[in-house]
């Protein structure tokens, strides 16, 4: 049998934050490798902080975990100083609990939440000594499947994985382990047992299809049985997937270190460029009393000193005022603050003012995510300027001094007139504070690219150029003059949105590009200090990958490479916004 990994002493004090590598937290999994009918290593493509911040990888621990036969690992990329290791003493990649070699596991599933995690989930295979390409492994090696919101089009990593769960995957991940149960009990050779779970709703097994026909339905290549089109799978009693029996209280400070509860999934009002409103679709809320016993039961097995209460849109819960309350109430005396990290602009916040004057002060965050009022009428976006100034108003009341706002540009049918009322927008708001202490606010403000995604009403519309997005940003910059000591404006590389354009708007062919682009070097993408766009870009151009097709906009009887899949999401919901708001 195959031996854990051993990590001496120096090889773990010569990395930095040597615990992401170590295992073995507060509330982690205690079971025995050897004695488990399925073994899964759950994978994901960023460091330690980032994977662990993450609510659905803790899920999906806990379900697998749960299960008396099953054994839930998990792996983190380790950073450039921990791969230049492991490669020079030849110790492969790792579950951290068991310390066994991935290749020991029976499945490796990656979660996959941004495009420019791609190069990393190739990564992961090639320090674990796997095979990148699926048709490279036979039934030796893990089965490799993927989840998550990127998988809305899986095909750029189709040759790579054997197998997606397209929605939501608290449910399918069990019946995936089941079937994989018995089909390893009675050895089936791989393409049998993908085959068998190819017939699970919401999963796709890109090895059975050709492609994508003209009519945007799949073409099967193995089996004329296999599905056409892929359903998306959702979770209709989200309570049971937030009842948590394991909970990692982690070795260092991660990004989100707090307890996370879920208290809605899905989003009432489907903006035009939100792909979380497909991937999330139908809308789902947990109990005031189911919320609040876990809050309690989560804060005694960890000990956290901040509770998030986590959603698209949390306002929108119909009992979010008596939740915020109840903890509020049930929290002071412990000194736990109650987070609310996506509030929308409502009068709730002023019906909360009052709780919020006695929270501790954690940021509080609005969205406008465009300046002017027609250009949040293009976008879906069912909010008002003075909604959004009152909610300011009665925060800076509640004792905030600080606002976080969230913008996009690059949007269809953004004029320069968009531009300035951004900048208008922000100091409207910064003078607010000036009605409760006489001086203005300061204001964190983020200001992404827009990236037009599947299975949204703008996954037709055209990517700005790189060239075009830096100049408005460079405009913004100069607008806002000298009072950007009081606004700070956060950007995103226009290189690292084209890419992410390209790769959402891809087919199979990106598969090409993304492991040329992985032998060159590319890590890391999502951080703007290992990104490097010379290498992707010649990966791309090498593999003749039309980019320029890709980032245009499109004609609506092109089939997409995504088209092949139902989100549930009503028709009605994916219109294109109506030509009076064009200018």
């Amino acid at each position: 049998m195959t031996q854990p990994v051993q990590l001496d002493k120096e090889l773990l004090l010569s990395v930095m934050k040597p615990a992401r590598y170590i295992g073995g937290e507060v509330g982690c999994a205690q079971k025995d490798f050897s004695k488990a009918d399925v073994r899964v290593c759950l994978a994901f493509p960023d460091i330690y902080e980032i994977g662990m911040s993450h609510l659905g990888m803790r899920i999906l621990y806990d379900v697998v975990n749960k299960q008396s036969w099953c054994i839930a690992d998990r792996v983190f990329s380790p950073w450039a100083d921990m791969e230049e290791k492991l490669k020079a003493l030849e110790i492969p990649l790792f579950g951290l609990e068991s310390r066994m070699p991935l290749k020991a596991f029976d499945i490796l599933g990656f979660s996959l939440q941004y495009e420019l995690s791609y190069a990393n989930v190739l990564n992961i295979l090639a320090l674990s000594g796997i095979p990148l390409e699926s048709r490279q492994r036979d039934g030796g090696w893990p089965l490799v499947i993927a989840g998550g919101v990127c998988c809305l089009n899986p095909e750029p990593l189709a040759d790579f994985v054997d197998l997606f769960v397209i929605g939501e995957a608290e449910e399918a991940i069990v019946e995936i382990l089941k079937i994989y149960r018995v089909c390893k009990k009675r050895r089936f050779d791989k393409a049998r047992m993908l085959l068998a779970l190819s017939r699970l709703k919401g999963v796709y097994v890109p090895a059975l299809y050709r492609g994508v026909a003209k009519d945007g339905a799949l073409e099967p290549a193995v089996d004329k049985r296999a599905p056409r089109t892929i359903v998306k799978r959702f979770v209709r009693d989200l309570e049971r997937s937030t009842d948590f029996s394991y909970w990692i209280v982690p070795a260092i400070e991660i990004v989100h270190d707090r307890i996370g509860i879920e208290i809605m999934r899905g989003c009432p009002h489907g903006c035009r460029f939100c792909q979380a409103y497909a991937s999330f679709y139908p809308l789902r809320v947990v109990r005031k009393e189911k919320v609040l016993a876990l809050a309690r039961r989560l804060y005694r097995m960890t000990g956290y000193e901040e509770i998030s209460l986590l959603s698209l849109s949390s306002s929108d819960h119909p009992q979010l005022k008596e939740i915020v309350e109840a903890l509020v109430a049930g929290f002071r005396d412990k000194g736990v603050s109650i987070s609310l990290p996506s509030l929308r602009a409502s009068s709730l916040v002023g019906e909360l003012s009052h709780v919020f004057a006695t929270m501790r002060k954690t940021t509080l965050t609005f969205a406008p995510e465009a300046g002017s009022q027609r250009l949040r009428d293009v976008l879906g976006k069912k909010v008002g300027p003075e909604d959004i100034f009152d909610a300011a108003r009665q925060a800076f009341r509640a004792g905030y001094r600080t606002l976080k706002l969230y913008f996009m540009i690059g949007l269809p049918t953004e004029t320069e007139e968009d531009l300035r009322a951004i900048v208008s927008f922000c100091l409207a708001i910064s003078a607010l504070k000036k009605e409760v202490d006489g001086h203005p606010a300061r204001l964190n403000v983020t200001i992404s690219n827009f990236v037009p995604k599947p299975h949204t009403p703008f996954e037709r519309a055209a990517m700005c150029s790189i060239e075009d997005l830096s100049a408005r940003q460079e405009f913004l910059k100069k607008a806002l003059g000298h009072k950007r000591g009081l606004i700070q404006l956060k950007f995103y590389d226009p290189h690292m949105s084209w890419l992410e354009a390209v790769l959402a708007q891809g087919g199979r062919e990106c598969g090409r590009a993304i492991a040329a682009a992985h032998a060159a070097g590319a890590r890391f993408d999502a951080w703007s200090d290992h990104f490097n766009p010379a290498i992707w870009k010649e990966a791309l151009a090498a593999n003749n990958i039309d980019t320029a097709f890709l980032t245009a906009g499109k004609e609506e009887f092109l089939a997409s490479p995504w088209a092949f899949i139902e989100t549930g999401v009503p028709s009605s919901r994916k219109q294109t916004p109506p030509a009076s708001l064009v200018p």
